[in-house]
């Protein structure tokens, strides 16, 4: 069930960051920063809500301390290009490349997360990827730009990061890793881009608010998908996001719903049915 709602949290987050960053024409070095303030005021929030426990012996080892630190520079680069993308592509496009990120983190936990392996949830996992890929695929998507490189690289690093977190939360309540991530995050665009803050019109304010609101619940509801039922079911679930997207799309940004994509999407509603009741 987090891993469902995580899904729609990110289908929210995506309409809603492409609304303030192409509508509204906020810059991406003043929407940033924003948005890592009021990420790790509502999971401040969540953390007293949810009675979240820290265990300090824990977090202080030096492995978690450099997992932790090499998360922070992984999730500082590829924040950077993914709302970049956002701005400056379409959603269909944007959805086209940021495909790659399942599919990615779906090798790299069979790789590197040994109580991740299973060849079957690895085969589904593929295939469901693949038919969404295969589903927007077309010949004028060749035409890359230098965003596109860009998402391209930050699909790799979300999927990176995706494992960095699975062994933090050995250590880490989810809450509170979420919490300390966007903190020192909210800091280091603060320092980096020296934003003029105050410049936001009130419906983009408002916006980026609703948008830290999707954020958090995507992000730490995934966190305890990784705790429950791993990384590789995670993803799976997570799939759904970008046909959420496609749907919302259709309905705001009058995107046409091609029949390849309805019947993508009906593949990867099959695989997680598989995945959730046979494996």
């Amino acid at each position: 069930m987090e891993a469902i709602i995580s899904s729609i949290g990110y289908a929210g987050g995506v309409v809603i960051d492409k609304i303030v960053l192409s509508y509204y024409l906020v810059p991406v070095r003043r929407f940033i920063p924003w948005l890592f303030i009021w990420l790790a005021i509502i999971t401040g929030f969540a953390a007293i809500i949810f009675r979240s426990r820290l265990n300090l012996d824990q977090l202080l080892g030096t492995e978690n301390l450099i997992l932790f630190a090499l998360m922070i520079v992984v999730a500082f680069t590829w924040n950077i290009f993914y709302y970049e993308g956002i701005q400056r592509e379409s959603v269909h496009e944007f959805e086209l490349v940021m495909l790659f990120s399942p599919l990615a983190t779906i090798i790299l936990a069979e790789l590197f997360l040994p109580t991740e392996r299973s060849l079957m949830s690895f085969i589904v996992g593929i295939i469901a990827s693949l038919a969404l890929l295969v589903a927007k695929f077309e010949r004028h998507h060749f035409k890359i730009s230098n965003y596109w490189k860009q998402l391209f690289l930050a699909t790799f690093l979300i999927a990176f990061e995706s494992i960095i977190i699975k062994k933090l939360l050995l250590v880490y309540d989810p809450t509170f890793l979420y919490l300390f991530r966007t903190i020192i995050l909210a800091v280091a665009f603060l320092i980096a881009y020296r934003p003029k803050l105050l410049q936001l019109s009130k419906k983009a304010f408002i916006l980026t608010i609703i948008s830290a609101f999707f954020g958090v619940l995507q992000m730490v509801l995934k966190f305890y998908g990784f705790i429950n039922i791993g990384v590789v079911e995670t993803t799976m679930f997570l799939i759904l996001g970008p046909i959420l997207v496609y749907l919302l799309s259709a309905a705001i940004f009058k995107e046409k719903i091609k029949l390849r994509a309805a019947i993508s999407s009906l593949i990867v509603v099959g695989c997680i049915v598989y995945i959730s009741f046979f494996e």
